[in-house]
């Protein structure tokens, strides 16, 4: 075989290679930056804490219940409040930002829901 043809070949397939990892490390880019953004933003509007944030959380304080430690699991309890707050006010911060917002309105919308998820666990009426 021609060893410019095998070249040709060897070229035509790590292009072809180089795409298909490029369109796969974009689509879970995509999933993990944006995609549980917006998944969390319905859990967040019902003022619940997202499932995505509190299962850590969650499993480290039944572990300091079952021990009997309850000091720990009160101040991981707060850590995770601190933790909730800062990554509410992040989601709010991206939610006035983006454009991948369907209207103003309903950033609007948003925002005000998020602001009343914001308002009631500042008091420390967090759902989990």
């Amino acid at each position: 075989m021609n060893p410019i043809l095998l070249l040709f070949i060897v070229f035509i397939i790590a292009i072809f290679s180089i795409m298909v990892a490029s369109i796969w490390f974009m689509n879970i880019f995509t999933r993990k930056y944006i995609g549980e953004k917006h998944m969390v933003l319905d859990e967040l509007t019902k003022g619940e804490v997202p499932e995505l944030w509190s299962r850590k959380y969650k499993d480290k304080r039944m572990k300091f219940e079952h021990k009997g430690q309850m000091e720990k699991a009160n101040k991981l309890q707060s850590d995770a409040i601190r933790d909730y707050m800062k990554k509410l006010n992040k989601i709010v911060t991206y939610i006035q930002k983006t454009s991948l917002v369907d209207s103003e309105e309903t950033r609007s919308s948003i925002l005000s829901d998020l602001e009343k998820t914001r308002h009631c666990w500042r008091e420390n009426k967090v759902h989990e």
